[in-house]
């Protein structure tokens, strides 16, 4: 029998990403905390499905906008062109099978 416990190491990855259309960019610094790894490519999973979701709509075709992931939670940051189109992609995010919430920080001019 072995003595002693396994203890899981805290993963914490800074995730810094950017966008820029034309005028306009957008920046995240993200911070992680996984317990596992498996726990951070389930949330880079999420991360690709919701960015392969908002393509195939087209709804942030010519907008600088960043997807995050933590837990489960995607996080929607950027600038779209219209309100709808802002509220259509948390819709989006939303919908994608995984999810379990969606912060949606988008702006719109």
């Amino acid at each position: 029998m072995l003595a002693g416990r396994l203890q899981a190491e805290e993963i914490t990855p800074t995730a810094s990403t950017s966008v820029t259309t034309d005028n306009e960019s957008v920046s995240l610094e993200a911070h992680h905390h996984y317990q596992s790894a498996a726990d951070r490519a389930h949330d880079a999973l999420l991360i690709t499905e919701v960015n392969s979701a908002l393509a195939d709509d087209r709804v942030a075709d010519h907008s600088p906008i960043i997807v995050d992931c933590d837990h489960g939670t995607i996080l929607l940051s950027g600038v779209m062109k219209s309100a709808e189109d802002a509220k259509r992609a948390g819709h989006i995010a939303a919908s994608a099978p995984g999810v379990v919430a969606v912060k949606n920080q988008l702006t719109w001019h």
